[in-house]
């Protein structure tokens, strides 16, 4: 009886916690549908004509195009990188391994905007500021330390024995990395691609510093109309998007890596 209580008020707080976190949420993403003219919640009518007007204005649609290439851009280049990174630290397992997966995972130690300030200051010096190759190569400074232990963690799981037996049937170095390598590292590679591309299509901190007038991203306008013009339906719409889409990249994300941890 005591443990069935016990089971219930364990239950009960973590749908308690649940609802205190998806609450903003759920009310954003009902507003999104209403067909007034106002923020309102409940809503009283529901329509999709908020979503069309977001889908038809220009300024969105560019910022939209932006951050998809941005996040395309850095995602390959950062999983790329950190999948390199973690098969010499994995399979190669040198002295200073620790050393170097604190320096992979430093950019997570520090908030952001510190970042993006030491970005500020080296891009000043450089002549990168506002220029797509500054904004990318700041996107892969914050999305490799996830895509970095993401692969670590994949190739830890892969047994090294199934790469020995190949090599001693004759396999070359490059066929075993396509045989056997790649496709028992393909759900962390598909994981981690996705965590970067998220974290790189969300980011407002360091985009909104680095990035000039011509690359602004999807976040920093819907950010900036939100400071300038207040809550609107549309912007409300956009954000409803963005939080669909969100939450749609955590779930496959976390899907793909739990099937890497299975092989």
């Amino acid at each position: 009886m005591k443990s069935r209580f016990s089971d219930a008020m364990t239950l009960a707080v973590v749908l308690a916690i649940l609802l205190f976190i998806l609450a903003p949420i759920l009310v954003l993403l009902f507003s999104a549908f209403d067909g007034g003219n106002i923020f309102r919640f409940p809503p009283r009518t529901y329509s999709l004509r908020w979503f069309e007007a977001a889908f038809n204005h220009p300024e969105y649609r560019s910022s939209l195009w932006i951050s998809t290439l941005l996040g395309v851009i850095a995602t390959v280049i950062a999983v790329s990188l950190a999948s390199l990174a973690a098969f010499g630290l994995v399979r190669g397992r040198p002295r200073y391994r620790f050393a170097v997966e604190v320096l992979l995972l430093a950019p997570l130690t520090l908030p952001l905007v510190v970042w993006a300030i030491a970005l500020l200051s080296i891009y000043a010096e450089l002549g990168m500021n506002g220029t797509l190759t500054g904004l990318i190569l700041a996107h892969v400074t914050i999305t490799l330390p996830f895509a970095a232990r993401i692969m670590i963690a994949t190739l830890n799981e892969i047994d090294p024995r199934l790469e020995a037996a190949a090599k001693s049937l004759g396999a070359t170095p490059v066929q075993v990395l396509r045989r056997i390598t790649l496709p028992l590292a393909l759900p962390g590679l598909l994981s981690s691609s996705a965590i970067a591309f998220l974290v790189s299509f969300n980011d407002v901190v360091v985009t909104t510093l680095i990035a000039g007038a011509g690359w602004i991203t999807f976040p920093v306008r819907t950010f900036s109309r939100l400071r300038t013009e207040g809550i609107d339906p549309t912007t409300i719409a956009i954000g409803a998007m963005i939080v669909a889409f969100t939450l749609l990249l955590i779930l496959v994300g976390q899907r793909l890596f739990q099937l890497s941890r299975r092989f």
